[in-house]
């Protein structure tokens, strides 16, 4: 059958539109391709670089921490770090990658599937997870370089894990003045948004506690990158960028290195000579502190604590049994966190209160009977003030008074005060003196964690004269003490006196010595108490034998107070300044439990001696 003449110029047409159809289509594509190359290729270009480029972030060094003598006492090394990063847009088999890092990582004894457990435990994978999923988890730092390469060999098998160059705090003496420097942890997840906002990575560590927190906007350095050309096994084969990281500056303390270690030192064989002496070992003495400051500038020449831990376990996980029994108890600065009654050793105060408020004068003498009635119980019975061993020491002077630490002589000033401004009023006035010499009060140095002392709520105008009920911290009683020796001046404590540019050592920043306030005590009256806390030091004194022989002249004031919990022994307290006659230091000791001020006597002559071999040699 033939195809009619009229149906031919239709399928011809059908034809060309299909073939127009097709030649739009082609077009299309051309002008597509053409507008991506011509038009848009700078744009893939880029994303193709992103593609086979990897950015390796160097954390910048923190900034190094020196002595007085610019020793290094905190510095850094490099390591290599492994975090994991969970990614919700790609399988990861947890189980499977923590076995295949276990393989890695563990040593010869190690049990493989504990060591597993471990890693997916710092994997954090949830259900519940300890900090967000976007946070990379630290796994391990400081890993040797052959686990390194085996893990960027075996990447494919490790979806998730990084390697990473980190910086890791070397505390040169480890334990050295551990409580005061500080350390470095990770950024908590509370302040995450904070420390990104300010550029941190997340992966960053902070300081978190003494020196290392309050001087993280100093020390903190600035990252660098490395920005590398990868092949397809996200190998690095060649660097396309660098930008060099920057050290945060330095710090330089005020603190000479030899003297902090002596009472460090000095503290510990106390300590251990107390637990362990024959006669009467004392079982609940365990701790000390002691500051010693410098009487005209304020700065701190030393600051101990006993026992101590090791800065540097928080490079790494940290057990549970390490940080229960051997961080966690002695972690915070009882210098300047620990609260205790101080006796004795604000007698002074009680003194130069009695002087400016015209109860007593410089050449006042009072009977000491060894015991004085100064009020009666509900019940009518006598309640009274004794000496210690109800000791009369009859006619005494005030230098004599404190010479002899009479609890009777401060009783005299206060029933003399209620006389003549009533309890309330008499109160008040000793919280003004308190305040004035900085007793209660924050002292002002450069550590974020310092705490007020316990002001009493205690009606008992007594007791505040011999130091009771209130408690006071180390570093309360050494600014009280030195605005003694040095005429009346509340100084600042400082633990920096400079801070220098991380990469040329100059010195960019200097403190300077800042003075609170000016007591408002007479300069006879100072003279006065002055002279009685040299007393203390001489024959017949309460500090003589503990001090007695030094080549120097000393004043001080000794201090043994009652612990709340009556089974345990009294609290040992000793300040004191020297020299007498030209004050330069000005120290504070206290040993909680350590039976009475006696204890701390052999620290205040090993601080003697050091400060005389040190800084006068």
């Amino acid at each position: 059958m033939k195809l009619s003449k009229d149906k031919k110029p239709i399928a011809i047409k059908k034809i060309n539109i299909l073939f127009f159809i097709v030649f739009i289509l082609f077009a299309a594509i051309i002008f597509r391709l053409s507008y991506v190359q011509l038009v848009e290729g700078e744009k893939y270009k880029e994303l193709a670089d992103k593609n086979r480029t990897k950015k390796i972030p160097i954390t910048a060094p923190r900034g190094l921490i020196k002595d007085a003598n610019k020793e290094i006492l905190v510095s850094n090394k490099t390591v290599w770090t492994i975090t994991f990063q969970i990614d919700e847009d790609s399988e990861q088999d947890f189980e499977k990658i923590a076995y295949n890092l276990a393989k890695i990582l563990a040593k010869p004894e190690d049990d493989i599937e504990q060591v597993k457990e471990d890693i997916l435990k710092s994997m954090d994978v949830g259900p519940y997870y300890r900090a967000s999923k976007y946070i990379p988890r630290v796994i391990k730092v400081d890993i040797n370089e052959k686990a390194r390469a085996y893990i960027e060999e075996h990447k494919a098998e490790l979806p998730g894990i990084e390697i990473i160059p980190d910086q890791m705090r070397n505390y040169i003496y480890n334990d050295f003045m551990a409580q005061v420097i500080g350390y470095t942890r990770s950024i908590p997840n509370s302040e995450l948004d904070y420390y990104q906002a300010l550029g941190y990575k997340l992966t960053d560590r902070i300081g978190r506690y003494g020196l290392e927190k309050q001087y993280e906007y100093v020390l903190h350095g600035r990252d660098g990158e490395n920005v590398v050309e990868v092949d397809s096994r996200y190998s690095a084969i060649k660097q396309k960028d660098l930008k060099k990281p920057i050290p945060g500056n330095n710090i330089i303390l005020t603190v000479d290195r030899r003297f902090q270690q002596a009472v460090e030192q000095s503290m510990e064989k106390q300590i251990n000579r107390l637990q362990s002496r024959t006669v009467k070992p004392l079982k609940d003495v365990e701790k000390a502190t002691a500051v010693v400051l410098d009487v005209k500038t304020g700065a701190v020449l030393a600051m101990g604590n006993y026992p101590r831990f090791d800065p540097n376990w928080y490079n790494s996980p940290i057990s549970q049994e390490l940080y229960e029994n051997y961080i966690m108890p002695y972690a915070a600065n009882t210098a300047i966190r620990g609260r205790f009654p101080v006796g004795s050793t604000v007698k002074p105060l009680t003194v130069l209160m009695g002087l400016e408020e015209e109860i007593i004068e410089p050449d006042t003498v009072i009977v000491d009977k060894g015991r004085i009635l100064y009020d009666r119980d509900p019940n009518g019975n006598p309640l009274y003030m004794k000496n210690y061993g109800s000791k009369a020491n009859g006619p005494i002077t005030l230098q004599q008074a404190l010479q002899k630490s009479s609890n009777v002589f401060m009783t005299e000033i206060a029933l003399a005060m209620r006389e003549k401004f009533g309890i309330i009023k008499t109160l008040e006035i000793m919280r003004y003196y308190d305040r004035m010499f900085g007793l209660g009060e924050k002292t002002g140095i450069d550590l974020p964690e310092e705490l007020p002392g316990y002001m009493s709520s205690s009606l008992n105008y007594v007791h505040h004269t011999i130091g009771q009920h209130d408690t006071f911290t180390a570093m309360q009683l050494a600014q009280y003490v030195t605005a003694i020796a040095n005429g009346g001046y509340r100084m600042r404590p400082y633990l920096v006196q400079a801070i220098e540019d991380g990469v040329s050592g100059k010195i960019i920043y200097k403190f300077e010595p800042e003075v609170l306030n000016k007591v408002d005590i007479s300069e006879e009256n100072l003279k006065a108490v002055q002279e009685g806390m040299y007393e203390v030091t001489q024959p017949g004194g309460t500090a003589y034998y503990a001090l007695r022989g030094l080549p120097i002249k000393i004043a001080a004031k000794t201090g043994t107070a009652q612990a709340a919990e009556r089974n345990k022994d009294d609290h040992g307290i000793f300040i004191g300044y020297a020299p007498y006659e030209s004050p330069e230091i000005a120290f504070a000791i206290i040993i909680p439990y350590g039976g009475g001020s006696s204890a701390a006597g052999p620290i205040v002559r090993d601080i003697i001696e050091a400060y005389l071999q040190i800084y006068k040699s």
